[in-house]
């Protein structure tokens, strides 16, 4: 049963209604001595509280009481964010003269009736909570100490296998037994199984990180299931987590075609941690789409179930025991005991006892070892010993008291931050900082002197850490920019009974609603919504439904904003409506008085509303990837209370507003335009801001010089941890091709620029640093002499600095570990001065881009009268891009990932002769000519092979016709024939032409092993490559992409055999892509299950082979505007699922009839305006349909809707789209080849 928790609550009123300003203010409104009647009894009520909550789990009166209570402050509060707002307006009306503007928002905005109507609603409040505490007497309080924490020096932040205690004989027998399983064909499923709390998910991470496992296996993958087996959310996570890269595909045949690529042939260890699924045929489902595997593949399953055990195994499940009681002695004794403090002997012996009592559970354990650490009397531990909960019966309810009991002896604002995180769905990684500002956000961290609440926040986060109500902290990448993961964010998750927990104790109050749960079916009394999408959801009848609401998150929704401004919700703290359709505010500005937290990210919002401006009380507002975003709020000076602002990737933002430094509280600032500084747009306004975090500095050509930029104060700001220095307001980018609108570095004075960046000094502590578009000659003192300033960087992009002729002591720096220089034509050496003694140059360095360096000769200085090339001992990638005078490689020992692109002079020999590569793409200088004699790119070497690359599982190659004579030796290719997954062809006119002498189909001879091909641009490809592709027997997807000059068609005769050959036999996925000129299909497969078509506009008709294709699953066809109809025997494929047809604006029928398409779950039409019927007969349904789109067709949304032909199947479906305008998206599977999809994770 639900607890109610006050003793957080109350001191939150209480400190609002003896604030300074409002007591100020007070004296003027004439409600001074109701404020101080407030405290009074609030304090009164404080200091009974801790008993009252205590009681109310037996005394259902007290509990009653409370409730009431609750209501009461939550009004109280309401009442008191009502004056401050009025502050704040009155304050922004002194300093701004906007009265008249806020007229037009608010219904209050005489003083005289706000005054009158808000002063009697404070009155009565107080009277109301007085008689409140008048009959709290009754009961007979005492009046007890809240509990309190003690400093924390540190947290636990990995599992670390030396505080592990009592599991490392249980993670040598699961080691050894997935070592057995290496000659086993078929996919071994081992379960772990045991009760909660003991160690599973420890104990598969012991087993995950152990090295002989990560050497045993080519792919290890963790996925956490939890509740929720969908099928879906899985396969995305074990992409995301084999490619490291987040999976965005939108469809079931799209995702497992990509799960196979990423799967099939290898060797790969699955974690799935947290299993409940006990439906045999959905497991069968999941598994099914996992395809073949290497021999020795398994799946390591953590369940509580011995049912789920015995449904998913094929070896004997293993049961997990719990600990000894010595194990449980050590595990206890790391917790309760202050290291170096000795151990009194009357407390071990209690301790001890209390011990035994949890059985062997290490989570109990853990949870009441960092409970007694805060506990120093003896009496205290006797309590716990004594405790009543160990009369429950042993298990998962005794855990959950035993846990109970450490919360009990939380702080309150610990227990009210701790119970708030039941919003989130079990499982759900939570980030650190986002978690720390919803908790300010809804005011459950109370203020301590002048320490930041943010560090208040983190400290409670490390308490809830050491306490173990959160565990599993990591760390992830947040922004696709810093694409090595080096700047990334901390995030925890909660164990699945201390989420159990948390929902027992906030009950109604606070809720996720997963997929597939159901509004309607929530109380309306509820206070914080988690809405997990995506999913339909009407934001005006929701914010209706609970009208007391605080939070409301909607991350991935679609949200009908057609009664968005009928909201009665007034109380709302913190909207989410991160990656929604939003084109606008969906709730009007009057609403949102007590916001403090609003997240538009990802949202086509172009312009916030100037009303913006009057949220006096939003502390964060979240931007980020608001591409069409071009203007704030003018006002915005006047949001005093604004404490983070977020507007990553907001591209179209050229300017800010005016006035900036004047948010006296701003601590995040991720972008930052310079303009005028007599407009209040300078670089001056951010002097006295303290800037932590992120921070990109554009336009500071607009600086004015030394004076100016010395303004900025950026050496003060030292919570700063990456810096972007940035000439021009075009956003910096590394890795992208496309030359710069801003591409000139900026033609002024070089003297001026030099004096800005020598003036823009940063604090000490960077972890990355940018500089972008920098047109002086030589960089500043602080990067090239001040090793001590930039010692702590991980991370560093220089681009466009063209004039600059020496290179920083980069190779100096101990932690450097991302480097790349774009642009920088006046560099000739990476190191132009002499090695100091025996120093290692890059120590750290792992990932390396150099691009377009067009006057880099070598690596070092010295070089050419050194006979040892340069060493890079960790580099596991590295990217070379139009580097001309280029001529040498270093050595690179640890090399896994090679990019040579465009014009370089680097002798194939040396790409060549890192046999160690796992991925390798090659790029001539002359593959942007059509010519088939042009002249080689790589200098040629006495002797260049491919023998020895039997790591490679990638090869992308553009033009590169220096590489033929190698591929067609079958000895040479012999070496990478079963490790090569991943073939990218661009631009390989001499692999089709067929005005060579030789043919060239020797090259595919060896390829068995290849899953993957992509053809592109290949100008001379006229027909479909069946004879070069039959042989392919692994080929799982073929991509061909705009090649101009295929028609599909062959002008030669047709043989018998021609007639049966065909593509690859086993092919699963075709993807043809802006073919101008095809005409015709290639002859399909049986295996084929995934078809797209896009922007074929001569292609007229499919072919009638589509008819025997019993696997397809997934017909996408779009832009095909040659299209008039499609043929009835589409009806027929008894596998198909998904139909999808966009702008083909000549389609004017669809197959009818009244059977067929009986397994058809998705049906989407889009701009297909000729187009007026639906593939059913009227009174049909399709009986496997569940999601139906219909937009871009006028004559056959008006069938669709209410009282139209199409009613009655329409009706039947949960959640259809007719008619409704929607962001529409590109095609959604991989592209070309690159080098993240296919590195080994």
């Amino acid at each position: 049963m639900a607890e109610l928790l006050l003793s957080a609550l109350i001191p939150i009123v209480k400190e609002k209604s003896v604030d300074y300003v409002l007591q100020q203010f007070g004296a003027m409104w004439g409600i001074k001595d109701d404020l101080e009647k407030l405290r009074r009894t609030l304090l009164r009520i404080q200091s009974v509280l801790r008993d009252a909550e205590e009681r109310q789990v037996k005394e259902q009166a007290v509990k009653s009481w409370l409730a009431v209570l609750k209501d009461a402050a939550y009004d109280a509060d309401d009442i008191l964010d009502e004056f401050n707002y009025e502050v704040l307006w009155s304050k922004a009306k002194i300093q701004d003269d906007i009265g008249n503007k806020v007229r037009d928002f608010f219904s209050l905005h005489n003083p005289f009736l706000f005054r009158l109507i808000m002063g009697k609603n404070l009155k009565d409040i107080v009277e109301r909570i007085d008689r409140i505490a008048a009959e709290g007497d009754q009961f007979g309080f005492r009046s007890t100490a809240q509990p309190h924490t003690e400093s924390r020096t540190q947290t636990h932040s990995h599992v670390d296998e030396s505080r592990v205690v009592g599991r490392l004989e249980d993670k040598e027998k699961i080691v050894k037994l997935l070592l057995q399983q290496y000659e086993k064909e078929n996919l071994t499923v081992l379960p772990i199984y045991g009760m909660g709390g003991l160690g599973k998910t420890t104990l598969a991470q012991l087993v995950y990180g152990d090295p002989r496992v990560k050497n045993h296996f080519q792919k290890l993958i963790w996925v956490c299931v939890s509740e929720e087996f969908n099928v879906e959310k899985l396969v995305k996570s074990i992409i995301d987590t084999a490619t490291g890269t987040k999976c965005d595909l939108p469809n079931m045949d799209l995702l497992q075609h990509r799960l196979r690529e990423e799967l099939s042939g290898k060797r790969y260890l699955l974690v799935m941690d947290d299993v409940w699924n006990e439906d045999p045929v959905r497991w069968d489902e999941f598994k099914d789409l996992l395809g073949s595997s290497r021999e020795g593949s398994t799946i390591l399953v953590t369940t509580r179930s011995e049912q789920v055990s015995r449904i998913l195994r094929t070896v004997p499940p293993y049961s997990l025991s719990f600990l000894s009681d010595d194990d449980s002695w050590t595990l206890f004794r790391q917790r309760a005991f202050t290291p170096g403090a000795g151990e009194r002997p009357e407390l071990i012996e209690i301790g001890e006892g209390i011990v035994k009592k949890c059985g062997g559970l290490p989570l109990a354990v853990k949870a009441l070892g960092s409970l007694m650490r805060t506990k120093k009397e003896v009496k205290d531990w006797v309590d716990i010993m004594k405790s009543e909960i160990w009369d429950i019966e042993f298990g998962e309810q005794r855990i959950l008291a035993v846990l109970k009991l450490s919360y009990n002896h939380l702080p309150p604002h610990l227990k009210q931050c701790f119970a708030f995180c039941s919003i989130f769905p079990k499982d759900y990684e939570m980030e650190k900082d986002m978690l720390i500002q919803l908790w300010i956000a809804n005011g459950f961290i109370p203020s301590e002197g002048r320490k930041e609440l943010e560090v208040l926040g983190e400290e409670i986060f490390d308490e809830l850490v050491w306490r173990s109500f959160f565990q599993d902290l990591r760390q992830r990448a947040y922004n696709y920019k810093f694409d090595h993961g080096y700047q990334s964010a901390a995030t925890c998750k909660m164990h699945d009974l201390m989420h159990d927990l948390a929902t027992s104790i906030m009950g109604s109050e606070c809720a996720p609603l997963l997929e597939t749960g159901h509004l309607e079916a929530l109380p309306d009394n509820i206070r914080h919504l988690f809405v997990s999408g995506p999913r339909q959801l009407d934001i005006g009848k929701t914010l209706n439904k609970f009208p007391t609401i605080f939070t409301l998150l909607l991350p991935h929704t679609y949200l009908d904003m057609r009664t968005a401004d009928l909201s009665k919700a007034r109380s709302l703290k913190v909207l989410s409506l991160e990656y929604t359709n939003s084109i606008e505010l969906p709730v009007k500005i009057r609403y949102l008085k007590h916001l403090r937290h609003l997240d538009l990210s990802g949202t086509d919002i172009a312009e916030l509303p100037e009303a913006t401006s009057e949220l006096f009380n939003l502390q964060v507002l979240k931007l980020d990837y608001c591409e069409k975003l071009c203007k704030l709020p003018e006002a915005m000076r006047n949001m005093r209370s604004l404490r983070h602002l977020y507007i990553h990737q907001c591209d179209s933002l050229k300017h800010m507003p005016a006035g900036m430094g004047q948010l006296s509280s701003l601590k995040t600032l991720t972008k930052y335009i310079v303009g005028d500084d007599d407009a209040e747009r300078g670089i001056r306004e951010l002097k006295g801001l303290n800037l932590g975090g992120h921070l990109e500095l554009y336009n500071l050509e607009k600086v004015r010089g030394t004076e100016d930029a010395s303004e900025a104060n950026l050496g003060s700001k030292q919570n700063l941890q990456s810096l972007a220095l940035c000439w021009g307001v075009g956003v910096w980018l590394t890795g992208y091709y496309s030359v710069e609108a801003e591409d000139h570095s900026f033609d002024e004075e070089a003297e001026k620029a030099q004096n800005v960046l020598a003036a823009l000094e940063p604090p000490s502590g960077l972890k990355m640093l940018v500089v972008w578009r920098y047109a002086g000659l030589r960089f500043p003192v602080w990067m090239m002499d001040r090793l001590d300033l930039l010692r702590n960087l991980v991370e560093i992009h220089l681009g466009s600095c063209r004039r600059c002729e020496h290179l920083p002591p980069l190779w100096q720096l101990p932690d450097l570990k991302v480097l790349s220089l774009c642009k920088i034509d006046s560099i000739k050496h990476l190191q132009s001065s002499g090695r100091e003694g025996t120093v290692q140059p890059f120590p750290s360095l792992k990932h390396l881009r150099l691009d377009r360096m067009r006057g880099l000769e070598s690596w070092w200085g010295e070089e050419g009268g050194d006979p040892a090339p340069p060493c890079f001992p960790l580099l596991v990638q590295i990217e070379i891009r139009d580097c001309p005078n280029l001529t040498s490689m270093p050595v690179l020992p640890s090399l896994r990932e090679l990019a040579i692109k465009g014009n370089n002079k680097i002798p194939l020999e040396s790409v060549l002769s890192h046999t160690t590569l796992s991925c390798l793409d090659i790029e001539t200088s002359g593959a942007n000519t059509s010519s088939e004699t042009r002249s080689p790119s790589f200098p040629q070497a006495s002797i260049s092979s491919l023998k020895h690359m039997n790591s490679l599982e990638s090869l992308s190659i553009t033009g590169s016709e220096e590489l033929r004579p190698l591929l067609e030796r079958e000895d040479e290719t012999r070496g990478f024939s079963s490790t090569l997954q991943f073939l990218g062809l661009n631009k390989c006119n001499w692999l089709f032409s067929r005005q060579l002498p030789s043919s060239p189909l020797e090259i595919w001879t060896n390829l068995t092993s290849l899953r993957r091909l992509t053809i592109r641009n290949c100008d001379a490809l006229l027909f479909w490559p069946e004879e070069e592709l039959q042989g392919l027997i692994s080929l799982k997807s073929l991509e061909v992409r705009e090649c101009q000059n295929l028609t599909g068609t062959s002008s030669a005769p047709e043989s018998p055999s021609s007639m049966e050959r065909g593509l690859a036999p086993h092919l699963e996925f075709i993807g043809i892509i802006d073919c101008k000129n095809l005409m015709e299909l290639p002859k399909l497969p049986a295996s084929l299950k995934s078809l797209y078509i896009d922007n074929c506009p001569n292609m007229k008709a499919l072919t009638d082979q589509l008819g025997h294709l019993p696997a397809l699953k997934r017909l996408y066809i779009r832009k095909c505007s040659g299209l008039t109809s499609l043929p009835q025997w589409l009806r027929h494929l008894t596998a198909l699922e998904n139909l999808i047809l966009i702008e083909c604006t000549s389609l004017t029928s669809l197959p009818e009839g009244k059977q067929g398409f009986t397994t058809l779950r998705r049906l989407e039409i889009k701009d297909c305006p000729q187009l007026t019927t639906l593939p059913a007969a009227r009174q049909q349904r399709l009986p496997s349909l569940q999601i139906l789109v219909i937009k871009g067709c006028p004559d056959l949304e008006r069938r669709c809707k209410r009282g139209g032909e199409y009613w009655d199947l329409v009706s039947l479906l949960p959640a259809p789209e007719i008619g409704e305008q929607s962001r529409e998206q590109p095609p959604s599977f991989c592209s070309s080849p690159c080098l993240d999809c296919f590195s080994p994770v």
